[in-house]
């Protein structure tokens, strides 16, 4: 073994804890990128292998109701490759076993279907039989432990029918099954079906008519072009047009989860890989600053500078490999966690998780680069030593009066203050470092934990201050308001509210917007519009209320004009004033007074909606009820809702807070430990000097722990600040059309953040206390001799 190699494993051992604490950092931000860019790589091709090999539809359409004869005209249409009309109609099941009524979307289904084509994970295809038979999707009969052969009830159309489960299946229209009138998934009360097309003709009563089309255009062809045409042809069959991909809703929320993990793959990995690189420049300036004399030793026996750079770049390389190839293991098992994730919320026929090259490679270069061009600032100082100057002690670095000492703010400061802020000024590019990297995990700390907060304030305004009703009950038509009575008198119930809502699409210049206009009779007491304070916003008489999502998303300013057009187009388009704008955290709605909109659509009084109160102590006789009441499409229960709400995000931010936590304490606990070691280090002969002078050994402790102390306290405010701007940016980046959630950070994350970092703090005092202990000054004293 050459005596550079011997070299090299003794430098390992000695600096040991030290690699170990940088190769923690360069593993904690290579595993984030190599995970999250796997899972993303993952999913974007999961999806993308899924709807190629099942036919995903590219333009969707809904009408009132279309003969079937319409299809050929939509065939022949310029880019259309194929066309398929389908009934899709909604309804009340009753599954054995649970008390509250589920929505069951019903999808006619033709076994020679060739668009958004079903995989059946389960049993076999329905079939013609005296009994009716339903293919169901997988999430509902895992919720409901559905196999082949079970049966259970559904009210269509007026008409109670038996269902036989003959299958479990997917499609790729809903890998996130969401309901039509809820926030949340809820696998337990919402499910798709699918019933062959002529049982479903037969019970929906639209013999030979569609009221859905679903179109696969020609690779290359223009789909704006395809759909305008599409457009003027079912124009008058009751449709506000068709719409692509990026509107589907199941479509949406994979394009958002992809978009997010692709986001995630570049913020936090940077922020472990910037702190690593600045440690190991760190480490390297006083590592080559304590072996100046070997260096110039091993020069004047004849050895070039290159050969030392080359040791010196192979203990850089050694250090980040230590960090890089444990991290590939633990992105795989990470990327595996992303999966399982993935398979609770989206439904694939298969999730396959596997560690990309592409992935691999970038966190390989993400983790070397950063640190080899971090370290060839100290490398370049090997060039510059001069064998016969290297030999002797350093010289001592140039005195200047720091602006504190010439405004004479230190004078009459103790001695030991006065160390610790030349410490602190003589070094101002090292301690702007380690007050930076103390703000990158206070930072992280706060961007953990603040999504508790905000699920907090949505859990308050929007199911305790905005949603204060029990039961939303909708209509398959709209009502007269004698149904009010009719639901105020089923025992149990106590307070209702009438509400018409009509689907419209919003015109204003250029833009138009899917939307749904919600009309409660005056000020509503169980269902409340609320401004970002939280207090109730009164209508104006002949203007519309708007989601704030309008203003952001196309400029709306209030006294604007927009237009609206009916979706069944049972009334011409009509005009209002925008008369202001709701903080809607969840969707994109538009409010007007019933009176106006019963006026704008010259419509007699009526509602599509109920609110209702109720005493929870009469639920399943009040459930048992509304599953007979007649024209009920759906009952949406709040707590079941928010239950759901709690189920789907609970879990996973609790998961993420914790890991981003983890990681921050790896980051503040990195950056102090090699602070306190490195400035031991090379202080041990002042420190020793100060022993001998008469310093006792807690003074001299406190000299290193203060010094440290004030670059603590230093960090903290920018680093709440910096934790703010990093929280802004993640509700930005997990802004969708769907959620806005609000920038929420309680006083709590804040104390969180600093208590962490403080206990860090502690924490390594207490290192650095048996370390001045054990320093021995003889041994300090040689060395600089």
């Amino acid at each position: 073994m050459k005596a550079l190699s011997r070299k090299l494993l003794r430098d390992l051992k000695t600096l040991r804890i030290q690699i170990i604490t940088m190769a923690i950092l360069v593993a904690c931000g290579v595993t984030v990128l190599v995970a999250s860019w796997s899972a993303y790589t993952s999913l974007r091709e999961t999806q993308h292998s899924y709807y190629e090999q099942y036919q995903f539809a590219d333009l969707f359409a809904d009408v009132v109701r279309a003969p079937q004869s319409l299809i050929k005209s939509i065939r022949n249409i310029d880019g259309v490759d194929i066309a398929e009309g389908r009934l899709v109609e909604d309804a009340l099941l009753d599954i054995p076993g649970q008390k509250e009524p589920a929505l069951g979307r019903f999808i006619s289904y033709s076994p020679n279907s060739l668009i958004n084509k079903i995989y059946l994970r389960q049993g076999r295809w329905p079939e013609k039989s005296s009994t009716i038979e339903v293919l169901v999707h997988e999430s509902f009969a895992k919720a409901h432990h559905l196999n082949p052969g079970n049966s259970f009830f559904v009210s269509l159309k007026g008409q109670k029918r038996r269902l036989q489960v003959s299958g479990i299946g997917l499609s790729p229209e809903y890998v996130y099954a969401l309901s039509p009138v809820a926030l949340f998934p809820d696998d337990l009360h919402f499910g798709v079906l699918w019933m062959l097309h002529e049982d479903l003709e037969r019970l929906s009563d639209m013999q030979g008519a569609f009221n859905s089309l679903v179109v696969k255009v020609t690779p290359g062809a223009s789909l704006e072009r395809s759909q305008k045409s599409l457009d003027i042809l079912l124009a008058p069959y009751g449709s506000v047009g068709s719409y692509d991909r990026s509107r589907q809703i199941s479509h949406l929320f994979v394009q958002d989860e992809i978009r997010q993990q692709k986001s995630m793959s570049s913020v936090v990995p940077g922020i472990f890989i910037v702190v690593a690189a600045f440690i190991l420049h760190t480490v390297m300036s006083r590592l080559i600053g304590l072996q100046r004399t070997q260096i110039a030793a091993l020069k004047s026996l004849g050895y070039s500078s290159r050969e030392l750079i080359i040791y010196y770049w192979k203990l850089v390389t050694i250090i980040l490999l230590l960090g890089i190839l444990p991290s590939i293991l633990f992105a795989q098992g990470i990327g595996e966690w992303y999966a399982v994730l993935y398979e609770r919320y989206f439904r694939f026929p298969q999730i396959s998780f596997s560690l990309s090259r592409q992935a691999i490679l970038l966190g390989i270069v993400a983790g070397l680069v950063p640190g080899w061009l971090a370290s060839s600032f100290s490398l370049l100082e090997v060039f510059a030593l001069n064998p016969a100057e290297a030999m002797r002690p350093p010289t001592p670095s140039r005195f200047h009066r720091s602006f504190l000492e010439k405004e004479g703010l230190i004078a009459s400061r103790k001695t030991q203050v006065k160390i610790i802020l030349r410490n602190i000024l003589s070094r101002p590019w090292r301690s702007f470092l380690s007050i930076l990297g103390i703000c990158a995990s206070t930072a992280i700390l706060v961007n953990g934990s603040f999504w508790s907060d905000i699920i907090d304030f949505v859990i308050q305004r929007q199911f305790q201050e905005s949603q204060r009703e029990d039961l939303e009950i909708n209509f398959n038509h709209p009502r007269k308001l004698d149904v009010l009575s009719e639901i105020e008198r089923i025992p149990g119930i106590f307070m209702v509210e009438g509400v018409r809502s009509i689907p419209v699409r919003l015109h204003f210049k250029n833009f138009k917007k899917d939307s749904v206009i919600a009309s409660p009779d005056g000020v509503s007491t169980l269902r409340r519009i609320l401004n970002r304070q939280g207090e109730p916003i009164k209508f104006k008489d002949g203007q519309v209320l708007l989601s704030a999502y309008f203003q952001k998303k196309f400029g709306l300013q209030e006294g604007d004009t927009v237009t609206f057009e009916l979706a069944d187009k049972s009334h011409p388009d009509f005009s209002a004033v925008v008369g202001g704008f709701v903080d809607d955290i969840v969707g994109s709605s538009i409010y007007a007074t019933r009176t106006d909109l019963h006026h704008w659509i010259s419509e007699t009084p009526s509602i599509s909606s109920v609110y209702a109160r109720m005493d929870p102590g009469m639920a399943e006789q009040i459930y048992i009820r509304l599953k007979q009441f007649p024209e009920v499409a759906s009952v949406t229960v709040k707590r079941l809702l928010f239950e759901s709400f709690n189920a789907t995000l609970s879990g996973m931010i609790l998961t993420f807070t914790m890991i981003l936590v983890a990681f921050a304490i790896t980051i503040s606990g990195a950056v102090l430990f090699n602070m306190s070691r490195i400035n031991l280090s090379e202080k041990a002969w002042e420190l020793a000097s100060m022993r001998i002078m008469g310093f006792k050994t807690p003074e001299v402790f406190r000299i290193l722990y203060l010094e440290m102390g004030i670059q603590v306290c230093l960090a903290l405010p920018p680093g709440l600040f910096l934790g703010y701007g990093l929280s802004y940016l993640s509700t930005k980046w997990i802004h969708t059309d769907t959620f806005n959630f609000p920038l929420v950070i309680d006083i709590k994350t804040y104390a969180l953040a600093v208590t962490v970092i403080v206990l860090t703090y502690f924490l390594t005092g207490w290192f650095l206390l048996t370390k001045v202990r054990s320093l021995s000054m003889t041994e300090a004293l040689k060395a600089r001799e």
